[in-house]
Order: C-alpha cells, then structure tokens, then sequence
C-alpha cells in the first residue's frame, strides 16, 4: 500500500464529510489508517481513492440529503430548528459546522454538475446564512470578553464559511465582530487600530487567486505583528504555512485553536 497518507482533515475534505465521519471510518475499518506517535490519524490517500471510486456510504449520503432538504426549504426558522437539534447531537457549533460545510460542498458539487441551478443555490445558502443568524443571536459575551473580528481577503463573496466560524467563536465566549467581505489591504491598520481585536479569522476560497491571497497574507502578517493580534487562516485558500499564523482546515481545527486559549464553557 502507498505510504502516501493525509490528515483526518484534509481526507474529510477531500470526501466532503465532517472529520468526526473520518474518525469514526477509521476507527470502525471503514478506512484504514496509520497513527503518529501522537495519536493522530493519518489516512492513506489510496484509500479515499478507493471510497471515492465506491461510492460514499449510505450514512452519509443521507445526511447531506438531511442538510440539502432543509435548506432548499426556503424556511430560516426550520433552519434554526434543524441547527439547534445537530448541535445537542453533536455537543458542538464545531461540529455541527463542520456537517453543514460538507452540505454546502455538495450543494457546490450539484451545480458543478448541472443538476442544480444558480438561483437554487443562492436560495438554499441563503436559508442557511439566515438560519446561522438566528442561531447567534442568542449568544451574550461578558464585558471583557476577547474580540475577534471576522473578514473574507479583498475580493472575494464566499463569506458562509465565517459565519459558521462565528458560530464557532461565539460559543467560546468571544466577542465577534463581523466584517464579511474583506476590507482592501491597505486599511487592514486602520481596522487594527480602532477594533483593537486579539484575534483575525480572515477565509479565502479556492477559487481565489493564488497571487492575491499571498499579497493579502503579506500585509496581514506585517499589521499582526506591528498589533500584537494572532491571525487564523481559513478556507480552502492557498494560504502559505508561517509561524505566526494559524491554519485551520476544520472548524473543529479553529475549536481546538479557542480551546488552547481559553476554556470553552460546559455544554
């Protein structure tokens, strides 16, 4: 077999399946893994070519079926219901964020594929962005709660992904300031200086290009650094791996990231 492996969270992506489903593929022999000294799993990628070439299982297929209903339902407040009965399932916004991020990729997946037009599309993440919303209005942050702020890089629309992440964050007590589209590089001080955040969760899709996310990664870098203020990268950019950044695949990843920080509260 090769000796080519992955992360539980890069083999999730790749399957469009959360990486709570990997672990439990694995652990179950659905997907054979090796393990770090660490303890991690480490998925050999003949393996998800051999799932991929299957057929996902049926457990999965049902539940991005589950997502995709009530989201093309056009309801926000059946969205909500749905987003609130995962998260006492899943016992996290993480996880629950990270089922819903499967859901939009295959709803991506869909259209790629002519099945769905662009009017359904925009319809049912629509629903979603608006359930997500409902969702977090409920959050309440103590007065000296940290503050995050939450932006995409300059150009780019694809902004559901940090709403989940706000989700995500709020969960743990922070204060979230939500920007959505990102501001142009050149006012990244300015936003530094009169938010004053402890943290910047920035997102980039794939389909941005390769040069303005490593431009815009640039001046982050240098604002972070002049403020004192941590940076997660996010989405399926091509972020570029540095010491003073954060990369965060999963949103179980930017859980994990919070927790090391500071305790997330009882369930």
């Amino acid at each position: 077999m090769s000796d080519v492996t992955v992360s539980a969270g890069e083999a999730a992506r790749r399957l469009g399946v959360t990486p709570i489903t990997i672990q439990r593929w694995v652990d179950s022999g659905v997907l054979n893994a090796e393990r770090t000294p660490g303890g991690h799993r480490r998925i050999y990628v003949t393996e998800l070519r051999r799932i991929i070439a299957a057929g996902r299982p049926r457990e999965v297929s049902e539940l991005l079926a589950n997502w995709l209903g009530v989201m093309r339902t056009g309801d926000p407040g059946q969205m909500k219901s749905a987003l609130l009965t995962a998260r006492e399932k899943c016992g996290s916004w993480a996880g629950v964020a990270d089922e819903v991020a499967s859901a939009i990729a295959e709803l991506g997946r869909e259209w790629e594929a002519g099945t769905r037009q662009v009017f359904e599309e925009h319809a049912a993440t629509e629903t979603l962005r608006r359930g997500i919303i409902l969702c977090g209005a409920g959050f309440r942050c103590a007065p000296d709660a940290r503050r995050a702020v939450l932006f995409t890089v300059e150009g780019e629309r694809h902004t559901l992904g940090l709403s989940l992440a706000e989700l995500v964050l709020g969960e743990a007590g922070w204060r979230c300031f939500w920007l959505g589209e990102g501001p142009p590089s050149d006012e990244l001080q300015l936003l530094v200086n009169r938010i004053e955040p402890d943290l910047i969760v920035v997102s980039a899709s794939s389909v941005t290009p390769t040069k303005a996310v490593a431009n815009y990664q640039a001046e982050l870098g240098r604002v972070a650094t002049t403020g004192n203020v941590e940076v997660v990268l996010a989405g399926g950019g091509a972020w570029s791996s540095t010491s003073n950044m954060h990369r965060v695949v999963t949103f179980e990843d930017l859980r994990a990231f919070l927790r090391e920080r500071e305790p997330l509260p009882r369930a």
